[in-house]
C-alpha cells in the first residue's frame, strides 16, 4: 500500500519559500498556489507533489531567456 500524500502547512510552505506565513496564506487563498481545503473548517494546505512543481516552474523560468 502507497504512503498518503504530504499535505504542507501554510507554515511550512511559507518556511520553504522564504516567506511570511500571512503571505502563503494568501497566495493559497488567491490560487497563486495550488490549495487543498482539508475538514469542516476548511484548513488551507499544499501537496508535496504540486509545492515540488511550482519550485521546480519557477528554476526553469529563471532559466529562460526575456
Amino acid at each position: 500500500m502507497s504512503e498518503p500524500e504530504r499535505l504542507l502547512t501554510p507554515e511550512e510552505v511559507a518556511e520553504r519559500l522564504g516567506i511570511s506565513p500571512v503571505t502563503a496564506r494568501a497566495w493559497l487563498r488567491t490560487g497563486k498556489l495550488p490549495v487543498v481545503k482539508v475538514g469542516d473548517r476548511g484548513l488551507l494546505r499544499m501537496r508535496e507533489t504540486e509545492f515540488n512543481s511550482y519550485i521546480r516552474g519557477l528554476v526553469a523560468e529563471q532559466g529562460r531567456e526575456p
